[in-house]
């Protein structure tokens, strides 16, 4: 059996990321921001105190690179991190004023990146393949959802109370 890599989803999936990658990355020099950096900032514009959990969520990075990535951001003066005013053990993240402006000049380079990619395509193409890579990446967070539910630690068992020893009243056991 041959395999075809152009009639792969998952191999024209990454090919497909790979172009729009690069297109965006070559925008977004000018902004000093990378792709993944944008990611964090346009997920924090207009969502102020949101927690790394919800950024995970919101942009697909991984729970580690994106613990790096805020850390790193962080410094750079783009994000503060504050107490999560519901969540002792959670952090808020917010865009700084820096941190604004970096979303707000690469925002165009962006926008300029995507209409690039699809130059190419009849608009009812573009509408098609938007509705089908959303509804691809709805669907599997809706199939990972319970899966992430059943990892969730669970609730420790209660522990049964010892039976009480069966009285004897005064009857004698016979040898």
């Amino acid at each position: 059996m041959t395999f075809t890599l152009n009639t792969s989803p998952s191999h024209l999936l990454h090919r497909a990321q790979q172009i729009a990658a690069n297109q965006s990355a070559a925008t977004l020099k000018t902004a000093g921001v990378t792709l993944r950096q944008f990611s964090v900032l346009a997920a924090l514009s207009g969502n102020e105190g949101v927690s790394q959990s919800d950024l995970v969520n919101a942009t697909g990075i991984d729970r580690s690179t994106l613990a790096d990535m805020v850390a790193r951001m962080e410094t750079a003066g783009l994000i503060k991190r504050t107490d999560s005013k519901t969540d002792a053990r959670a952090k808020s993240v917010s865009l700084t004023a820096k941190g604004k402006k970096a979303y707000d000049k690469a925002l165009p380079a962006v926008t300029k990146a995507d209409e690039a990619l699809f130059a190419t395509l009849a608009k009812a193409k573009q509408d098609a393949l938007m509705q089908g890579l959303a509804g691809l990446v709805e669907d599997s967070e809706k199939k990972a959802a319970p899966v992430k539910a059943a990892r969730a630690p669970r609730a420790p068992k209660a522990v049964k109370a010892e039976k009480p020893a069966k009285a004897t009243r005064g009857r004698k056991k016979a040898k």
